[in-house]
């Protein structure tokens, strides 16, 4: 039986002592003026007595925790007071991951994470084995795994080269910081201003001497210079190093500065491929990919979810890569039908509408002139960007994939293989029917409705919707049968080769 590293102690004691040093600070402080000298050596000498006990249950934690390789399973004991010990078959092994911040990289020391198929959360997690330790795991598991899959001994399994596919470059990172802008920032601002009030918003910009509309300018301004460095910073942080290669049923990856992350995406929980060109990668010819798995994201405990398997490179790269994943045919796009961009022009008219409106009744109510009239300004644009929206929707056919694609500002493109289809649903709301319009989604396993993750071809003709849906569910049912004819052949394949050397032995 194994052990974590001496060195998983100290650091697991000083992580729990910084979670509570804010705590003990302000008890400190807080029990001088109340009980004097007094107060502050009880609140110190709790302080001791908490560090001792946390010192003396991480020492329990690292005596009690071991861990085994077995001929069929990864056994692990643990626990300081209930005991639970756990047998991890490797056939159900999935994710082998590991990660490491600065200080663990300072301690060679690293936390190794084990995920099973079927479950969303991970299965087992050591916190903390020496780095190499890790390495060493982490090949045993895989290695163990692909032998129990395909009923082969070690021996009789070759080595599998690691084939790699994508390394990004110093000039891809910083087009990557460049392109990686995120608004997400000024939700902050606005709930940090939601806590004055309009009215006391309104009062200080009607005082302040210049007007209230360049402040408010040089505010938005700020906010979107901040965003854009902050994002920026932390794609580089994330994506610094990243490595992508190929070793037999997986892929594997590195990346990560601050946090290093290393691990590992089962080919056969691939659910979909995921183009993603934003405005800015498209005016400089880039785009990211990411795959969408069955389970949880690598790296993102506990959610369903993608792992990016190039965070950025030349538009052309990208595609040879998802190629390399999962081979498709040329993306040729079907666009929806032009009365749908007439719907789109309509709403966007509608909306400056009730904007002016809401504005004009705003100047109306306070007394305070805020130029109703200026969404109007935005009517010649409205066709222009019911246009693009338009363009920027649609869905194509393969002979083994089906493929959506949508958004202008945020295009993408997903690639489903039709063997990955676990339902398809044609859905039509109230506006939709006035206007003979309707909308297909393909669920996969690897993506969740809630969260608007799966692939969707919007505003097709009615017709045409109902017809998307049966060709894609009839084309499941050949793929289907077809993974199930090469399943038998394989398997027939795998008993003639284990007979032959008996055979030749008899």
């Amino acid at each position: 039986m194994s052990q974590l590293h001496p060195l998983s102690i100290p650091y697991r004691v000083a992580q729990s002592v910084v979670g509570y040093l804010p705590l003990v600070f302000f008890a400190t402080v807080a029990s001088g003026p109340a009980f004097g000298g007094i107060g502050i050596a009880l609140a110190v000498l709790a302080a001791v007595v908490g560090f001792v006990a946390v010192a003396g249950w991480q020492v329990a934690y690292y005596r009690r925790f071991e861990y085994v390789t077995t001929p069929d399973t990864f056994d692990i004991r643990s626990g300081v007071i209930s005991r639970r010990n756990r047998e991890i078959p490797y056939r159900r092994v999935q994710n082998v991951d590991i990660s490491r911040n600065v200080v663990q990289r300072a301690l060679d020391i690293a936390e190794l994470r084990i995920e099973t198929a079927g479950g969303g959360e991970t299965e087992a997690v050591l916190r903390y084995v020496g780095y190499e330790e890790a390495k060493r795991l982490q090949d045993e598991l895989r290695r163990r795994k692909r032998a129990d899959s395909t009923a082969t001994t070690d021996e009789d399994r070759p080595d599998e080269d690691e084939a790699l596919l994508y390394a990004i470059t110093p000039e891809d990172l910083g087009v990557l910081a460049i392109a990686s802008f995120d608004l997400r920032l000024a939700s902050f601002l606005s709930v940090a201003l939601s806590f004055a009030g309009p009215p006391v918003l309104i009062e200080l910009l009607t005082d302040l001497p210049v007007s209230p509309f360049l402040v408010l300018g040089a505010v938005i301004v700020l906010v979107v210079v901040a965003s854009a460095l902050l994002s920026g910073a932390n794609a580089v942080l994330n994506t610094y190093g990243f490595r992508l290669s190929r070793s037999g049923d997986e892929l594997r990856y590195e990346r990560g500065l601050i946090q290093r992350y290393d691990g590992s995406i089962p080919l056969d929980k691939v659910q979909s491929l995921v183009v993603r060109e934003n405005l800015l990668k498209r005016l400089l010819g880039y785009a990211s990919l990411s795959v969408e798995t069955a389970g949880y994201a690598p790296g993102q405990e506990g959610s369903v979810g993608s792992e990016s398997a190039v965070p950025i490179a030349d538009r052309e790269t990208t595609l040879g890569i998802a190629r390399e994943i999962e081979p498709f045919e040329e993306v040729e796009i079907t666009r929806p039908p032009k009365r749908a961009r007439r719907r789109y022009a309509f709403r966007y008219l509608l909306v400056l509408a009730v904007l002016a409106t809401a504005v004009y009744a705003a100047t109306w109510a306070l007394g305070f002139e805020m130029y109703w009239y200026v969404p109007l300004l935005g009517v010649p644009l409205a066709p222009v960007a019911a246009h693009y929206k338009w363009a920027s929707r649609g869905y194509f056919l393969g002979a083994d994939h089906v493929g959506t694609r949508t958004g202008f500002w945020n295009r993408t493109t997903r690639v489903v293989p039709y063997y990955r289809v676990q339902n398809v649903i044609e859905t039509q709301t109230f506006l939709q029917r006035r206007w003979r319009l309707a909308s297909v989604l393909v669920d996969t396993a690897g993506t969740s409705g809630l969260v608007g993750g799966d692939a969707r071809a919007l505003d097709l003709d009615s017709g045409g919707a109902t017809g998307l849906r049966e060709t894609v569910g009839d084309r499941l049912q050949t793929a289907l049968r077809k993974r199930k004819r090469d399943s038998a052949r394989a398997g027939r394949e795998r008993r003639i080769d284990r007979a032959i050397p008996r055979f030749e032995d008899a």
